[in-house]
């Protein structure tokens, strides 16, 4: 409720002169509003605190006072995008349809329009403001969002060195999966235990240990969750799911992949009991050789009596010394028990309370580290707590547990939280992806001027993640985090505190919840399906959701989403990933609030101009559309825009004019250099110069077709690689192999290639089709340079002497360089480790892949 009423108070506080002109004689309004708004957040967490202790009374009045403020959010949007829009269109050099625009009887309709608007709006807030005063709340300071320092980051998303307990547990699981005596088949081994008691950090331990590695000739892991399917578990060892593969098929493959092999396979989070669906998968696992093994992980003793072959491994609670070592390592700087034994009394006393459940234990742990940082001394509250109420089960307390830690976080931590509902559990976030989702919908408060959204919300999603939300951590080359997870017990709590606002459609079934629904996710079920219609009732949605459980998943009826544009006005954020999507229909341009659009794997050829009338748009995901042929010309009008995905857009042939004015861009993944023989492309198309503009690129590029800049090799520095600090990835592609190119075409590659000089800092550089005989002496330079490829280079002939200077260099690649001789291997031998040179270049030269 605070972020709201924050967007609302900083929407009033910043309107420009330009959107006054709008308003003219509604000034009054504004300053009533931004006292009204600003009396009523004061009172805000009181008026929380009373609804949640069944004061009926304050509850309503808090979802008529959310209602109201919706309503004002999307009004002053509407005031900044029209001012947007105006700004816009007067730097447009087509007059006429300027005057057009501005003429004065559109102008007046318009402000009237609006003007009306905002006084309802504003008497609404009045008479929400009149009921406030009967309820006699109280002022209370807003907690500020601040980050968990002083602790290592590893304690959240604890490593395997770094796990606490279960060495017995560990231990009988080893010696079952290394025993050599093993004569059955598959032997199957029940790991048991409640939520967040650490079953699955258990199962990872085992089946990631060095000896268990060697053990087995076939490992796989796979996550089963609510439904237990054979044919997706059996698809899923195979590393495949097509819905429309014939159950017999998947079992010959399956019998075939794992005839005579010794397995290890992990069944993690088990809950169905049906004996006929296990004893089926079973039949298909019999197949193995001695010494197979499955490991099944559940919460239920009865799942893991009916599939085991070994009595089930029950993971009781962590003993009480090994709870308060764990809650140390949570609770305190540098997990050392503080000089204080007021503290250290309270907190044994709530870790006992925790019942040796380690979830939990981190979860309170994280909190008291919180309050601790923020000055807070007195945490008797936590040995008051309701929820150690002495007749709740075990599995009440811990989820309890959980929700003290969610209600203890900052107002933007919450949103971002409860929108995590929308994502299936077991879900692998792209935290990116998420992080700009989180911006578009407004959780993101800014922190000062010079910090941008994303580095803020990649500061909450740190700061989550050391609160113990999100686990399961991926980590790219670099150490950047790239993916995670949520626990299961996690996304139970995410689904109990977005219930009001936020609805799930699985399977086209649709149940209301009461309340104004504004974020919605479609959970596509495997294979051909429809879109229920039914979501195009929520005429106050803000988010809006495709996610599908595989790639083979289809639409049957795409042009439902025909109707997005003129029915769901309000949104924010629009996944349409995978919808089979062959053409973007022209109302999407009415959709002018969104911030986030994802048409990633669809087959249309265009993006239709309707799309630059989004200008508030700030990501578009357009990868993997294989039959894009253009962009939008009017590309420039997207003044917002910050991320742009174009990879794998294999029919792009170049990129429209004016590119280079989007100076806000952080994401770009590709420049595609035009054809300038054409005419018409000519006149249409980016030139490479505009890359110079911008200068605040981050993450990974790629520049293809640079062969194309032959005949004006000059051209190429205009780019101002040099400047762009923030980018980690360069990759430069000149184009198709030729057999045989002149001293021309090879002076001019080398020119090129001297003038795209990248910024120091650059960590990763991939060069693939250079037709030059020498590589320029400024990649010596790149002394942070991590990643080298060299791809079919076919007239390199040496390599910089300055190699030697990069001691930061870890991997090499040489790629069908033939004419690379023996003698250069001196220049690249002080990289850690060397693989066997391709086998089309010359012997004695050394490869060391790597997957860019």
């Amino acid at each position: 409720m605070d972020t709201i009423a924050a967007s609302v108070l900083e929407g009033l506080t910043s309107l420009a002169l330009e959107e006054f002109k709008l308003l003219r004689n509604a000034k009054d309004d504004v300053e009533r509003m931004k006292n009204t708004v600003r009396a009523i957040r004061a009172t805000l967490l009181d008026a929380q605190e009373k609804a949640s202790n069944s004061n009926h009374q304050v509850s309503n009045w808090l979802a008529r006072l959310k209602d109201v403020l919706y309503d004002a959010d999307d009004l002053l949007d509407d005031f900044s995008t029209e001012a947007l829009r105006r700004k816009i269109m007067t730097q447009n050099k087509a007059a006429k349809k300027v005057r057009i625009f501005f003429s004065k009887s559109n102008q007046l309709v318009y402000n009237h329009k609006m003007a009306h608007k905002l006084r309802e709006v504003r008497g609404t807030l009045d008479e929400i403001e009149n009921e406030r005063r009967q309820f006699n709340l109280t002022d209370q300071p807003l907690k500020p969002f601040s980050v968990l320092e002083g602790r290592k980051q590893t304690c959240s998303f604890i490593q395997a060195d770094e796990i606490i307990g279960r060495e017995n547990e560990k231990y009988i699981i080893l010696h079952y999966l290394l025993d050599s005596n093993v004569k059955s088949s598959v032997s199957v081994i029940p790991l048991v235990g409640i939520g967040g008691s650490g079953k699955t950090t258990v199962a990872q331990l085992v089946f990631n240990h060095e000896g268990v590695q060697d053990c087995f000739e076939l490992k796989t892991w796979v996550c089963v969750s609510d439904e237990f399917n054979v044919k997706q578990i059996a698809q899923k060892i195979l590393g495949k799911e097509d819905p429309k593969e014939p159950m017999e098929k998947v079992q010959q493959d399956l019998r075939q992949l794992i005839e005579g092999k010794k397995f290890l396979i992990v069944l993690d989070d088990v809950w169905n009991d049906d004996v006929e669906c296990w004893r089926d998968l079973k039949s298909l696992l019999s197949e193995g050789a001695d010494g197979s093994m499955i490991i099944v992980t559940t919460r239920s003793e009865k799942v893991g009596k009916m599939m085991g072959t070994h009595p089930p491994i029950i993971l009781e609670g962590l003993d009480g010394e090994r709870s308060w070592e764990l809650f140390c390592r949570m609770a305190f700087v540098e997990g050392r028990e503080p000089n204080n034994k007021e503290l250290i009394a309270l907190g044994r006393e709530v870790v006992n309370k925790c019942g040796g459940v380690p979830l939990a234990i981190r979860a309170v742990g994280s909190l008291v580290y919180e309050k601790t940082l923020e000055g807070i001394i007195d945490l008797s509250y936590l040995r008051n707590c309701e929820l150690w109420e002495v007749d709740k089960k075990l599995e009440e307390r811990v989820f309890a547990v959980l929700k003290l830690s969610y209600d203890h976080l900052p107002s933007p931590l919450k949103n971002c939280i409860a929108f995590c509902s929308l994502f299936p559990k077991d879900f692998s976030f792209k935290k990116q992806t998420l992080i700009q989702m989180w911006v578009a919908e407004g959780f993101i408060q800014p922190i000062d001027l010079m910090r941008c959204e994303e580095d803020v919300g990649n500061e909450y999603f740190m700061s989550l993640l050391s609160r113990s939300f999100f686990q399961d951590v991926i980590r790219d080359h670099y150490d950047n985090i790239v993916k995670c997870k949520m626990h299961d017990l996690i996304h139970d709590l995410a689904l109990y505190v977005a219930k009001h606002e936020y609805l799930v459609i699985r399977d086209g079934k649709v149940k209301p919840t009461g309340d104004p629904t504004r974020h919605l996710s479609i959970h596509k079920p495997r294979g051909f399906w429809e879109v229920p219609t039914s979501f195009l009732e929520f005429e106050k949605l803000r988010t809006m959701l495709l996610l599908a459980n595989d790639d083979f998943d289809r639409v049957t009826d795409p042009y439902v989403f025909d109707l997005v544009g003129s029915k769901l006005k309000c949104l924010r954020v629009l996944n349409l990933h995978d919808g089979n999507v062959s053409e973007i229909p022209k109302n999407i341009g009415k959709l002018k609030h969104l911030r986030f659009l994802d048409l990633s794997r669809n087959y249309f050829m265009r993006v239709p101009k309707a799309v630059t009338r989004l200008h508030n748009l700030q990501t578009l995901n357009l990868c993997k559309n294989y039959n894009l042929l253009e962009l939008p010309r009017d590309i420039c009008q997207l003044v917002s825009l910050k991320h742009l995905y174009i990879n794998s857009c294999w029919s792009l042939d170049w990129m429209p004019r004016g590119l280079g004015q989007l100076t806000s861009l952080q994401t770009l993944t590709n420049f595609v250099v035009a054809e300038q023989e054409m005419h018409w492309i000519r006149a249409r198309s980016a030139r490479i110069s505009e890359l110079g503009k911008l200068n605040n690129l981050r993450g990974a590029l790629t520049i293809t077709r640079l062969s194309r800049l032959r005949s004006n090799h000059k051209e190429a520095e205009s780019a101002k690689l040099k400047e762009k600090q923030h980018l980690l990835q360069l990759l430069l592609v000149w184009g198709t192999y030729q057999s045989f190119v002149s001293p021309k075409v090879v002076a001019e590659d080398e020119l090129i290639l001297e003038r795209l000089r990248p910024h120091h800092t650059i960590k990763a550089l991939s060069i693939q089709g250079f037709c030059g005989e020498r590589l320029p002496e400024w990649i010596g330079d790149l002394l942070e340079l991590q990643h080298l490829v060299l791809e079919d280079c076919v007239y390199l002939t040496s390599l910089p002497e300055g190699l030697h200077n990069l001691t930061s260099l870890r991997t090499l690649t040489i790629h069908n360089s033939p004419l690379l001789a023996g003698y250069e291997r001196q220049k690249v031998a002080h990289i850690p480790r060397m693989d066997l040179v391709d086998s089309m270049a010359k012997p004695g030269l050394w490869e060391l892949y790597i997957d860019w």
